[in-house]
């Protein structure tokens, strides 16, 4: 069907569309959108204001729940990336998370350092070599030249020149040449170096063996004392805190497991005989004419009470009253007995591997544990050290295993003492709460 425009064209009617040139009205399919809704030809040649305003709200009604729709998915989206962090945060910031994120971070510290500090090293070693290498040849050089060698001549000639190398290897060692083994040996700035520098560094220890030279080693060496010493400090204290429960736990059902025995049989028996002078005042009827029993009665019901055994509500009441181990105390000997142990197990350890005296063996124990950090001995820097590698790795896990058993001894010994002093005060009156402290 054709009609004619007011531009005089002929247009043909399309079969999804209905014109009406009556009134006007345009019926539109479902399958169109709105836009070719407003494109749609008009017989006058333009759309209604009212339509177009009433297509208009409908294209934003459609927005709007389209919106609506993918809003939820959004919201639920955000959701569980919210739940994922505050898990994460609970997991770093728990006992086994701070221990992972020490040991990460230490093992970063080795990387970083490593990277830093270790072609320096070489850069400085090979300097060194050089000037040796230098030296040698000038001694031969001049020996060489001189038709006759003269023992007072070539004796001054030599010791100038050995001074002169002795002044420059003084120099660079204070610079940050540090070696004291041979050229074939492992270098200091491997990978183990590195990772026990930097637990001295957020130890607190210093050993001050094998320090950074470079700026940059020195820049990050501040940085990641910062961030480091309150991550580690709060790390012990949580081991420590929890190695003392554990201790406690062992302490109670192991070692005083035989005494926890013996006071409940007491307890059972001082219940069994409240209980039995309790039965015998409810069982004497009440009587006005009250007659005595013989005694003879007497004596074989008392016996007969006594031989049985105690009830069951007795046993209950007595198990109801086992000790709780968070709330026993150790001695302070015990916690002195395993740091020495600790400390002399140590000793025995290094001064085997390195070939010193007990005696060195346990001052370097006990200044690692009491983060003095000399560093005048320290395993795997002698000449004649090997398996310097190895040696490196096990003084830091005694490091860190020593420091956090230095932790629960503090720990326990501060409850001891606490414990003592509230027994005094209430023995002197001064405190009346016996939970106080």
């Amino acid at each position: 069907m054709l009609f004619e425009t007011p531009t005089g064209h002929h247009h043909r009617h399309h079969p999804r569309r209905s014109l009406s040139s009556g009134r006007h009205k345009i019926h539109f399919s479902s399958n169109t959108s709105l836009y070719d809704n407003i494109a749609a030809p008009k017989p006058n040649g333009h759309i209604p204001k009212q339509r177009r305003d009433e297509l208009l709200q409908e294209q934003q009604r459609q927005s709007g729940q389209l919106h609506k729709k993918t809003g939820p998915f959004h919201s639920e989206r955000m959701e569980r990336c919210k739940n994922c962090c505050k898990s994460v945060t609970t997991f770093i910031f728990s006992r086994v998370g701070l221990c992972l994120l020490v040991v990460a971070y230490a093992v970063a510290g080795g990387v970083v350092f490593k990277l830093l500090e270790g072609p320096y090293e070489g850069e400085v070693s090979q300097g060194v070599h050089r000037r040796l290498n230098i030296t040698v040849e000038r001694l031969f050089n001049t020996s060489e030249q001189s038709k006759v060698l003269h023992v007072n001549n070539w004796t001054a000639m030599a010791r100038q020149i050995l001074e002169e190398y002795q002044l420059d290897l003084v120099r660079q060692t204070k610079r940050s040449y540090q070696r004291k083994r041979f050229e074939n040996d492992t270098k200091q700035w491997n990978f183990p170096g590195a990772i026990l520098y930097a637990i001295t560094v957020i130890t607190t220890i210093g050993y001050g063996h094998i320090t950074c030279k470079t700026n940059y080693g020195k820049i990050m060496t501040m940085i990641y004392a910062i961030f480091g010493i309150p991550l580690m400090l709060l790390c012990l204290a949580n081991i420590g805190s929890t190695m003392a429960d554990a201790f406690r736990f062992i302490y109670c059902n192991v070692c005083c497991s035989y005494c926890n025995m013996i006071k409940k049989r007491r307890n059972i028996r001082a219940l069994q005989s409240v209980e039995l002078s309790q039965n015998s005042l409810s069982s004497v009827p009440k009587f006005p004419n009250v007659t005595t029993s013989p005694p003879n009665s007497l004596a074989t019901v008392s016996t007969n009470h006594i031989e049985s055994k105690p009830s069951t509500s007795v046993v209950e009441f007595v198990d109801n009253f086992n000790i709780d181990y968070r709330k026993t105390t150790i001695p302070i000997s015990v916690t002195l007995s395993l740091l020495s142990s600790y400390l002399i197990l140590g000793a025995v350890l290094f001064s085997e591997w390195e070939n010193w005296k007990f005696l060195d063996g346990a001052y370097f124990c006990f200044v690692t544990l009491a983060t003095i950090g000399l560093g005048d001995f320290v395993p795997g820097n002698s000449i004649e050290s090997t398996q310097v590698e190895g040696k490196l790795v096990i003084c830091a896990l005694y490091v860190l295993f020593g420091l956090s058993l230095m932790a629960m001894c503090f720990n326990l010994m501060q409850e001891e003492v606490r414990a003592k002093f509230r027994r005094l005060g209430n023995k002197l009156g001064i405190i009346d709460d016996p939970n106080f402290w």
